[in-house]
Formats: structure tokens, C-alpha cells, sequence
């Protein structure tokens, strides 16, 4: 009997006797106890998701805000600290694990009448990424989305937090504007 370089499955050479149901039998069995080692090895990888809930956020005059999160949607093996609703809501997270984190967050607003350019960016203890869309003027307002994504690294629990910040460039008089659906969404790359 054969046996496969890789994975060392069974298999019947040219001078095996003839045993064809017990040749696939073995060869099942190897495949299944192969496959069950490399299930067991995957966890589920930890992850956050973070939703705006609740009401609207305002955004202005200033010239930025801390995006308000005030529902954990998702808190797979234990990703972040601080779940406790009566903490909710908040713009900081911190994650638990340490390791190569990746982040998204988005923000729809409305595509105001005046506005030149809307920013959205991610923050630790430095800038992580940020991504700029440019208004086109138009007489009709409406919704839009803006995402950014990013990496960090994170040392694990008394770490660092992520955050994300918006920003909006009016160029008209309104002094306040509403942020819709926030979200913000991270995931373990790689531990460290």
C-alpha cells in the first residue's frame, strides 16, 4: 500500500493485493481524520461590529466629531472590551487581542447643498487611514456613503483604542448636519 507524499493518504499500488473496499475504507478514513485535525485548528476569528443605533448623530460647527456607536452588533471571542450597555453609546474600542487588526467604517450622510468635501478617518493612537470624497454640486440633495479601511497593530488589553472621525468642509451657511447609518467593523488579521 501507497500512501501520498502530502497527507499521507492511503492508496493501492501496483503490488497491493486486490482489497477494493477495504483500500476505500482506509482511504476515507484517512481523508475524514485529516479533515477533522484541520477543522478543529480554525477558530473563529475574533471580531467586532459596532452599529449606530438610536438616533441620528449631528455633525457641526465643529471641525470634526468622534463618530457615536450605541450598539455592539457582533463581539466574536471576545474581541473588545467594554460590551456593557450602559456604556453605549461611544466612539472608542479597544481590542482585547493582541495583534495585526483590521478596520472599516462607514458613515451615510446626506450630500448637503454647500458642502465641498466630506473626510472620513481612522484613529489609534496616530492617524490609521483616512478617505476623502469631493461633493459635485447638484440643486438635489441626497443620501451617500463614505468607507475607510485600515490596519493596525494593537498590544491587547490597557492598549490602545480605535475610533473614527468625520469631517465635512461646508462651504454654505448650514451650521449642523445629520449622520445616518455609522458603523465600525474590526478583525484580527494575525496575532502577535
Amino acid at each position: 500500500m501507497g500512501v501520498t507524499p502530502n497527507r499521507g493518504y492511503p492508496y493501492p499500488d501496483p503490488s497491493s493485493p486486490m482489497r477494493m473496499t477495504k483500500d476505500l475504507q482506509a482511504l476515507a478514513e484517512a481523508v475524514d481524520t485529516d479533515l477533522k485535525a484541520e477543522q478543529d485548528a480554525i477558530t473563529q476569528r475574533p471580531m467586532f461590529r459596532a452599529a449606530g443605533g438610536g438616533p441620528r448623530q449631528a455633525y457641526g460647527p465643529g471641525p470634526t466629531a468622534d463618530v457615536s456607536y450605541g450598539v455592539i452588533e457582533a463581539n466574536n471571542s471576545g474581541a473588545i472590551a467594554g460590551t456593557d450597555v450602559s456604556i453605549l453609546p461611544r466612539t472608542t474600542f479597544t481590542p482585547l487581542i493582541a495583534g495585526l487588526w483590521a478596520f472599516t467604517a462607514t458613515v451615510e450622510y446626506p450630500q448637503w447643498l454647500g458642502i465641498g468635501w466630506v473626510k472620513l478617518s481612522l484613529y489609534s493612537s496616530s492617524w490609521i487611514a483616512s478617505t476623502i470624497a469631493t461633493e459635485m454640486p447638484n440643486n438635489v440633495d441626497g443620501n451617500r456613503t463614505i468607507s475607510v479601511t485600515g490596519s493596525q497593530a494593537f498590544s491587547g488589553p490597557g492598549g490602545n483604542t480605535v475610533r473614527a472621525v468625520f469631517e465635512a468642509n461646508p462651504t454654505g451657511p448650514r451650521a449642523v448636519f445629520p449622520m445616518f447609518s455609522r458603523s465600525l467593523t474590526g478583525f484580527l488579521l494575525a496575532r502577535t
